[in-house]
């Protein structure tokens, strides 16, 4: 009985939506059958709706919709039962009672609002049906997540400007990634350039003044996020410093010795550089190796530490 009247109620809604109806209308061979077939009166599409209270599994929905879809038939699959697990997995939605009878869509109409979605507004069934109808609302397999209680749908119906919003914020979210991925990247590859240079550059500055060195732990704001070498107290090199931030730097490094560990690298660097800025290419397998006396071996840095540096979080 339950089935019959939900039947009655989406063919009336169906018809005060414009629809033609029809009912238990069978697909060619027998190979489906829907409860109410709604069709333009001009028989420019069909659409199938679909009452669905008792239990089937997904896998039985999602074959009866796609026999249904080969024949060139559309179908929404309707429920007034609390969610059913194939909600979502097929053009689908619920159904809620209202006060003074009638029935509301009450889970499936979504909208995308500030990069997530989240649920659309209640409408009577026979709204729900026209914007079906007239092509305001069409099912869309959500790209983003949702925010409770939606993220068990996937299937949604939504309006097309909400799917044009979530591929345009797709899209920016993906170029944020791939931003992010790149500047983490590149600097893994300055502390691993910085890393390998710092045993060459105390032997550099050794070689150059006779005294032994210090080298920082890390690379700091203040030297273009390069690592300072100290002689007595005094910084005398700086080994890898950033190219970009290296303008902004100039009076302050002029004095210093720029360490870079490639002639591609040091060429970058003395492309923002002032003029007459001292800029050494290291390589470290060719670099002179002359007794030092004992320093400490300089210890590594995290790339959070790095990039917590960089910004200077470490002096808030």
């Amino acid at each position: 009985m339950a089935h019959h009247l939900l039947k009655l109620e989406l063919s009336t809604a169906a018809r005060a939506a414009g629809g033609h109806v029809e009912l238990e209308v069978r697909g060619p061979d027998g190979a489906w059958r829907a409860d109410v077939m709604a069709s333009d009166p001009d028989g420019s599409w069909r659409i199938a709706l679909e009452a669905q209270l008792s239990p089937i599994t997904p896998d039985d929905i999602e074959a009866r919709t796609a026999r249904m879809l080969a024949d060139g038939v559309r179908s929404v699959w309707f429920s007034d039962r609390p969610r059913p697990p194939w909600l979502g997995l097929v053009p689908s939605v619920r159904l809620e009672a209202v006060d003074g009878g009638g029935l509301d869509v009450a889970e499936g109409l979504v909208k995308f609002f500030a990069g997530w979605w989240e649920a659309g507004p209640r409408v009577p069934v026979a709204e729900f049906l026209r914007w079906v109808f007239g092509g305001r609302v069409i099912p869309h397999l959500r790209q983003r997540p949702t925010m409770h209680p939606l993220e068990a749908l996937h299937t949604v119906w939504t309006a097309p400007q909400y799917i044009r919003q979530e591929s345009v914020h797709v899209a920016e979210t993906a170029r944020q990634e791939q931003e992010r991925q790149q500047h983490e990247a590149a600097i893994n590859a300055l502390l691993e350039r910085q890393e390998a240079l710092k045993r060459p550059s105390v032997e550099f500055v050794y070689q150059e003044t006779g005294v032994s060195p210090h080298v920082a732990k890390a690379g700091t704001p203040e030297f273009a996020m390069g690592v300072p070498v100290y002689v007595r107290g005094e910084p005398y090199a700086i080994i890898c410093p950033v190219a970009s931030r290296v303008p902004a730097l100039r009076r302050r490094l002029s004095r210093l010795i720029l360490l870079a560990a490639s002639e591609r690298e040091r060429q970058r660097i003395a492309a923002q550089a002032g003029p007459g800025q001292r800029i050494v290419a290291l390589q470290p397998d060719q670099a002179a190796k002359p007794s030092v006396p004992q320093q400490v071996q300089p210890d590594t840095v995290t790339v959070r530490q790095a990039v917590t540096r960089m910004f200077g979080l470490d002096r808030t």
